[in-house]
């Protein structure tokens, strides 16, 4: 088990536990008020981020540093997709808290 499996096995609890405070806020009734929209939609904003940005680092390294597996490969994407659940999660947790929300 290599130290990249290890890190990713320790974000699982993590992850599930934004991935729920996600599906909660998206599916319930508060979701379909205005403010609750704009709180969605800035998550979606922040999270979509993340994968792009993780997914040129990864091709960047590989391509001038070093060759990585296939297997390794796999790793950092679910790493991409734990950290873009996560990041989501996050944003939703700090926006239903702020006041207001800036619209860009």
């Amino acid at each position: 088990m290599t130290i990249l499996s290890t890190f990713i096995m320790l974000l699982i609890p993590i992850f599930l536990i934004f991935f729920l405070i996600t599906l909660k806020f998206g599916m319930s009734q508060k979701s379909k008020d205005e403010r609750e929209k704009k709180i969605l939609l800035k998550s979606y904003q922040y999270a979509s981020i993340v994968f792009p940005i993780g997914w040129l680092l990864i091709e960047i390294y590989y391509r001038f540093f070093d060759k990585i597996s296939m297997d390794i490969y796999r790793d950092y994407m679910v790493l991409l997709i734990f950290v873009m659940f996560i990041t989501q999660g996050m944003s939703i947790l700090i926006l239903k808290k702020r006041k207001t929300i800036i619209d860009l």
